[in-house]
């Protein structure tokens, strides 16, 4: 007789974050399960909270309430996703509430689900692309950049490896999880197998969606038969069925991570989630996460093998080198070319037209730019320049060009060229089959048919000159997801940089700038060679927290103590499980704190954060 219901409470307090026990009213025993989202009070509050069934069990000493209602009558959250929140929680030192409103969409009654046709499989229309070696259980895989056919149509190397792989997996009755920072990456695999004919295997959990559209998809993939759940890095979450394999690509875009807490990224949820499982990282460059893994032998390492790009590079000196135009002129009749830039407007940053300083903004102290030619405002505030902060001069002369203007200098070079713009707010409607060029910034660039005849990286200087730890390896993944553009005998030129990175680029030695970045983070004990957390908490808090850490093994990097006293702290991966436990112990116990006339969470804690640094 299920008499008592054990419930996990839908809530963001970590104070919550515990199971409770409730008695289940008589009307509600016959109905009631395990994986129900429920509603009760807790406390003496009159305010009904949510919460998830656990466990059932006919008696409990600590149930002394009743539970209101069953929200749902589905069971929403399976013993897997359960079991795998509570451990990213208990990693990030979050209540597992934080975690399970990243897993579960909210209950939607008035949507209907709408459930996937049957398909039949009878064998794999995919050709799996050639590898190096065959792929083990746990893999990091280096792409070559390229595109090959499928179906008259041409998709990235990595593409054709995800959706052979996945298929494989289906075949033999598992479902796989396929996770992209972009939705255009989404696209292209949703289109690779439309033109399989099994699109009706696909669920996407794309981040565009609307909460009926999740909500839909969520509840398709918790139907008890394989399926492929495809998306950005919620799909991590799918409670897909007999999960065989957990695929993601590019795992250095910023869009994988959660940008505020739980501060996880999808990379590390992939490991975790994978467990046992197949697990492939797939990128068309080597980050030092996985560069690590693979040397403490985590994960087996791979290359997809094809003829790699023509790609040349040009030491600094002028912003366009007789490398660049020559390019230009040379493939412009041949097909469409995109020129790669890091910043879009009229130009990215402006000066004082008096004593030169770069200019900020009086309202908010952020950085003016100019949007458009001749109009200069701030990038955060967005409000209009008026006068230098420095000097007070009211007039403003232009920075480095951004897309905007390099577009206007363009069709100044080559007039009888169409010139486009492509960034996240302007797209091109068309790109034509020649003299075309396309003028984009990071993640903008738009696909075109045939590929590009040539690209074009400019300003190199300012992805490198970044204030990050990570400025060359980001640097590397933006110029790498422009060269995958490139048409089968297409040419690439890096114009700007240093001849030894840009000689590893050319030959493709991504391992080895991996190798040599690592070496640099693992000299300063920075991630990922250790793992850091951000503590933000009253002083008299945070020297507690501090005082146990320590013990523990952390090391304290920086402290600010007074109203808002924070502290920088590094622990190994060893003695992750234990600081993390500390952490959670203390922020049980800290009562909230008031900043100005807002309250805040006793003790913050900001796991594995980079911008922590």
């Amino acid at each position: 007789m299920n008499a008592v219901a054990r419930v996990v409470a839908e809530s963001n307090l970590i104070q919550l974050d515990r199971e409770f026990d409730f008695l289940v009213p008589d009307h509600l025993r016959s109905a009631i399960k395990t994986g129900q989202r429920v509603k009760f009070e807790i406390g003496r509050s009159k305010k009904a909270h949510t919460g998830f069934v656990t466990d059932l069990a006919e008696q409990s000493p600590y149930a002394t309430s009743e539970l209101l209602e069953i929200v749902s009558e589905t069971a929403v959250l399976t013993p897997e996703i359960y079991s795998f929140a509570r451990q990213v929680a208990d990693r990030q030192s979050v209540a597992i509430g934080e975690i399970l409103a990243l897993a579960v969409p909210d209950h939607m009654p008035r949507v209907s689900i709408q459930h996937t046709p049957q398909f039949e499989l009878i064998a794999n229309p995919f050709t799996e692309p050639k590898l190096d070696k065959s792929l083990g259980t746990r893999s990091a895989v280096l792409s070559a950049a390229r595109n090959l056919s499928f179906s008259g149509e041409r998709f990235p190397d990595w593409v054709h490896l995800f959706a052979f792989h996945a298929v494989e997996k289906l075949v033999a009755g598992q479902s796989s999880i396929l996770i992209f920072p972009e939705q255009s990456q989404l696209k292209l695999l949703k289109r690779i197998f439309s033109l399989a004919g099994l699109g009706d295997a696909l669920v996407e959990f794309g981040s565009g969606q609307k909460k009926s559209e999740r909500f839909q998809s969520f509840h398709r993939s918790l139907i008890p038969s394989a399926t492929i759940a495809i998306g950005t890095r919620s799909a991590i979450y799918a409670p897909v069925h007999n999960l065989g394999m957990v695929a993601l690509f590019d795992d250095l875009d910023d869009s994988l991570k959660e940008q505020g807490s739980p501060f996880t990224h999808a990379r590390e949820l992939a490991l975790m989630r994978s467990s046992n499982r197949a697990l492939v990282l797939a990128a068309n460059y080597r980050s030092v996460e996985v560069q690590r893994l693979v040397e403490i032998g985590y994960l087996s390492d791979h290359t997809l093998v094809s003829p790699p790009a023509r790609i040349a590079f040009s030491e600094p000196s002028l912003r366009m080198d007789r490398a660049s135009f020559e390019l230009i002129r040379e493939r412009v009749d041949q097909g469409p070319i995109l020129v790669l830039l890091p910043r879009k407007g009229n130009s990215p940053a402006a000066f004082c037209a008096g004593c030169g300083g770069k200019l900020r903004c009086r309202n908010c102290g952020g950085p003016i730019w100019e949007p458009g030619a001749g109009s200069f405002a701030c990038k955060l505030c967005c409000i209009g320049f008026s006068s230098c902060q420095d000097c007070g001069t009211s007039k403003a002369k232009s920075g480095r060009a951004g897309s905007s203007r390099t577009v206007s200098e363009l069709g100044k070079a080559f007039p009888q060229v169409l010139i486009s713009e492509s960034t996240a707010e302007r797209q091109p409607s068309k790109i034509l089959p020649s003299k075309h060029i396309v003028v984009s910034t990071p993640g903008a660039s738009p696909v075109a048919s045939g590929g590009y005849s040539a690209v074009l990286i400019l300003d190199c200087d300012i992805w490198l000159s970044s204030q990050s730890l990570q400025a060359e390896q980001l640097a590397i993944r933006d110029w790498m997801e422009a060269i995958e553009l490139l048409a089968d005998d297409g040419r690439a030129v890096i114009a700007g940089i240093p001849s030894a990175l840009g000689q590893a680029i050319t030959l493709g030695q991504h391992r080895q700038l991996a190798k040599v970045a690592l070496r640099d983070l693992q000299a300063l004990n920075l991630p990922p060679a250790a793992r850091v957390a951000w503590l933000q908490a009253s002083t008299e808090v945070l020297v507690a927290v501090l005082d146990e850490v320590k013990d523990l093994g952390a090391q304290e990097l920086r402290t600010e103590l007074g109203e808002q006293a924070n502290s920088l702290i590094r622990f190994s991966y060893q003695n992750g499980p234990q600081i993390s436990a500390a952490l959670r112990r203390h922020a049980l116990k800290a009562n909230a704190r008031l900043v100005g006339a807002n309250k805040r969470r006793g003790l913050r804690i900001a796991m594995d954060d980079w911008s922590s640094l």
